[in-house]
C-alpha cells in the first residue's frame, strides 16, 4: 500500500499509520474518544475507504473483529464525546481532553501555572457552548479547527455566541473576541500536536489586534499637576487612589503587580540631596525575565509622603483598602475614571483607566530622559526596547518638533 498519509505534517511508515488509525478508532490514543471512520479520514486528510483499507490490514493485538457476515465491529462513539452544553453542573473540566489540558496548563511554568489559564479555558468553553461540539472535534484537523472558529465569529456578529461564565462585559469589538478564543483554542490543540506556523493568515492569525494603536496615549505636565490638585481635593493625599495613581505612573506596573505590592522600600539620597524610594514590584507576566522582579524607582516628594503615612499605620501594601481584588479593581477603576473624566479624556482611558497608567508611566519617564527608551525598558519592566516604542512610546509632535525646528 502507497503511504500517502502524514501524521503531525511528516510522512510516515506503514506501521505508524496504523497504529495511529487504531488509536484513533479504539480512542486509545492520545484523544480518549473512539472517532468514526469518518472522523478518522477527516483527521488525517484521506478517504475513508484509504482507513478501511489500513482496518482490514490490521493484525495480532490491533485486529478488528468481524461478524459472521464480514462486517468489521468498530468501537461505538461513547455518549462522553457527544456535545451537551457545559456549564456550572457541567463543568467542561470534566472533560477527559480539557482535563488534562487544564494539568499542563496549571504547572507550565516550573510547576507553576500560566497566568491567563482560566482565560483560555473561558475561551474553549465559549467556543464549544455557541456551535455545540465537545472538545474533541478541535483536534480533528486544521482545517476543520479553522472552519468551526469562522463559525463562531459569524454567530458572534449575529448576536448568538455564548459568553463564558466570568461575568465580564461583552467586549465590543469582534477583532478583540475572536482574539482571544483563538489563543484559547490553538493552546488546546497545540497540547494535542496541531499547530499553526507563526505568520498564519486568517481565522487563526495571532496577529494582536489594536497592536500599537496607544502608542500615544499619555499627560501632558500640565495634566498631571491638574491630576494631582483633584485627586487631592476629593481624595487626600493619604488615600488609596493617591499613591495608586502615582505609585502606578512611577512604576508603570500592572494592575496585578500592583495589587500584590509591597509597602517596603529602599530610600537613596542622591549627591544633590533627592530621595528617591526603591520599591520592588513582581509581573507575572514577566516571569521568564529575571523572575519577573522589577526595581521601581517613586521620586516624587507627596507621593512619598503618601506611602510614609501609611506605613506608619502597619500597613504592607500600597493601599489600605481591605476589598477583594476584583472589588478593588472595580472601586479603583471608577476613581479614576473621575480623575480622567475632570482631564477631559476620551475612550482609552475610560475603558482601561488601570492599565492607562502604565501608558501613561511610558511618557512619564520618557520625557524625563529624553527618550531614553533603552533606560525606560528597565525601569518600567518591558520585555523589549521595540514593545516600549511601538506599542507605549510615541514621540509626540512637541518633541519632533522641538529638535527639528
Amino acid at each position: 500500500m502507497r503511504t500517502v498519509i502524514k501524521i503531525h505534517g511528516h510522512k510516515s511508515t506503514e506501521e505508524q499509520i496504523t497504529n495511529e488509525i487504531h488509536s484513533l478508532i479504539t480512542g486509545k490514543g492520545s484523544r480518549p474518544y473512539p472517532l468514526s471512520v469518518t472522523e478518522t479520514a477527516k483527521t488525517l486528510g484521506v478517504s475513508r475507504e484509504t482507513i478501511y483499507q489500513y482496518i482490514r490490514k490490521m493484525k495480532g493485538s490491533q485486529a478488528i473483529q468481524k461478524t459472521s457476515s464480514g462486517k468489521l465491529l468498530l468501537p461505538k462513539e461513547s455518549l462522553e464525546s457527544k456535545f451537551f452544553r457545559f456549564s456550572l453542573s457541567n463543568p467542561i473540566a470534566s472533560d477527559p481532553l480539557v482535563s488534562e489540558w487544564i494539568d499542563d496548563l496549571t504547572t507550565r511554568k516550573g510547576g507553576l501555572p500560566v497566568s491567563s489559564w482560566r482565560i483560555r479555558l473561558g475561551s474553549l468553553e465559549s467556543v464549544c457552548n455557541t456551535c455545540k461540539i465537545p472538545p474533541k472535534n478541535l483536534i480533528i484537523s486544521e482545517k476543520n479547527t479553522e472552519m468551526i472558529l469562522r463559525q463562531y465569529a459569524k454567530m458572534y456578529r449575529q448576536g448568538n455566541a455564548s459568553r463564558d461564565k466570568r461575568g465580564a462585559r461583552a467586549p465590543s469589538d469582534i477583532r478583540n473576541v475572536v482574539y482571544c478564543k483563538v489563543q484559547g483554542v490553538r493552546d488546546f490543540c497545540r497540547y494535542y500536536g496541531m499547530n499553526w506556523p507563526r505568520g498564519t493568515r486568517g481565522i487563526m492569525s495571532q496577529k494582536v489586534p489594536n497592536h500599537g494603536k496607544y502608542s500615544d496615549i499619555r499627560l501632558t505636565e500640565e495634566e498631571l499637576k491638574k491630576a494631582d490638585e483633584y485627586i487631592k481635593e476629593q481624595f487626600g493625599i493619604d488615600s488609596d487612589v493617591y499613591r495608586w495613581f502615582w505609585i502606578g505612573i512611577e512604576s508603570c506596573a500592572r494592575f496585578g503587580a500592583l495589587f500584590q505590592m509591597s509597602l517596603d522600600y529602599t530610600k537613596h539620597v542622591s549627591a544633590s540631596y533627592k530621595t528617591t524610594y526603591i520599591m520592588t514590584a513582581f509581573e507575572t507576566k514577566t516571569r521568564h525575565i529575571k523572575g519577573g522582579k522589577w526595581l521601581k524607582y517613586i521620586t516624587r516628594s507627596d507621593t512619598q509622603t503618601s506611602i510614609d503615612l501609611l506605613k506608619d499605620r502597619g500597613s504592607s501594601r500600597i493601599y489600605e483598602s481591605a476589598l477583594s481584588k476584583q472589588r478593588f479593581h472595580i472601586m479603583m477603576s471608577n476613581q479614576l475614571k473621575q480623575v480622567y473624566s475632570h482631564l477631559g479624556k476620551g475612550e482609552y482611558f475610560k475603558s482601561r483607566p488601570n492599565h492607562a497608567l502604565r501608558h501613561i508611566g511610558a511618557h512619564y519617564w520618557l520625557s524625563k530622559t529624553d527618550y531614553n527608551f533603552g533606560l525606560i525598558a528597565e525601569i518600567g519592566g518591558w520585555n523589549t526596547i521595540d514593545e516600549l516604542k511601538k506599542s507605549y512610546g510615541q514621540i509626540p509632535p512637541e518633541k519632533i518638533l522641538e529638535v527639528i525646528g
